[in-house]
């Protein structure tokens, strides 16, 4: 069965005709640890969400897409989110998707805060 990633990755390929094997070719990758990839068996690294969008030159939205994917499906932020308010988890997966395109002084800033808060 399909993971929330495999299920982005056939929605990128299928309009190209394009089997697994010829994708896994494109990012350089074997079919099999795609494939692992794709049914969740592998942690997939955050940096395929660019890597991806690169190869098939997707749109910002699309690489968004592919991040929340990742997330999803490698459950990286699944222990935190259940105790979490609607808007607490809103935020989380918001600043998931466009940390990659901040702007430096808005790292720093967001830093800052949370180190602050840290502190009190």
């Amino acid at each position: 069965m399909a993971s929330s990633f495999g299920k982005v990755m056939k929605e990128i390929r299928t309009p190209l005709n394009e089997s697994l094997r010829t994708m896994a070719k494109r990012l350089d990758i074997s079919a099999a640890f795609l494939s692992a990839l794709e049914v969740g068996k592998k942690t997939i690294p955050i940096d395929y969400a660019d890597k991806i969008a690169k190869e098939y030159k997707l749109d910002k939205e699309m690489r968004n897409k592919i991040y929340v994917a990742i997330f999803e499906t490698n459950k990286a932020i699944k222990l935190e989110l259940p105790s979490l308010n609607k808007e607490q988890r809103k935020v989380s997966l918001m600043f998931a998707r466009k940390i990659s395109d901040a702007d430096p002084k808005l790292i720093e800033k967001l830093k800052k805060a949370l180190e602050d808060e840290e502190e009190n």
